[in-house]
């Protein structure tokens, strides 16, 4: 009769300590990703260079590229940042249009599997 109540008071132990731990795994995981807001593959940049359009690209990425640009974003392009010879299409497009053909400053979150910035802000820069 002990030998059967030491077992089974083992067995409870047993599945104590593992549901403690199971319960300690979920509540790091949940830690971990309070912490990362960012989706796997995304970091925060400040990237300088032109807005254009994405049926143009990089060859409206320029003051003279503002009026064919903002034509194609009406006929459904999307905005793009040309900088480091590489372009990345915008989550904004509202805040975007009013600096199409000037240098600006993007800074926001770019997911690299897509190439796109999750625009924090962008402000147009001096030239020199």
């Amino acid at each position: 009769m002990m030998k059967r109540f030491a077992a089974i008071l083992a067995v409870m132990v047993l599945v104590a300590l593992s549901a403690a731990a199971a319960c300690d795994k979920d509540k790091n995981a949940k830690t971990q990703a309070a912490v990362s807001d960012q989706p796997a593959g995304a970091r925060e940049i400040a990237l300088t260079g032109y807005l254009t359009d994405s049926y143009c690209g990089a060859a409206n990425a320029n003051a003279n590229g503002k009026g064919c640009a903002l034509h194609c974003m009406k006929k459904g392009a999307k905005v793009q940042l040309y900088a480091n010879d590489k372009l990345y299409t915008l989550d904004k497009t509202s805040i975007a249009e009013g600096q199409i053909g000037v240098p600006v400053k993007v800074t926001g979150t770019l997911d690299e599997g897509t190439g796109t910035i999750k625009v924090a802000s962008i402000e147009a820069i001096k030239q020199g």
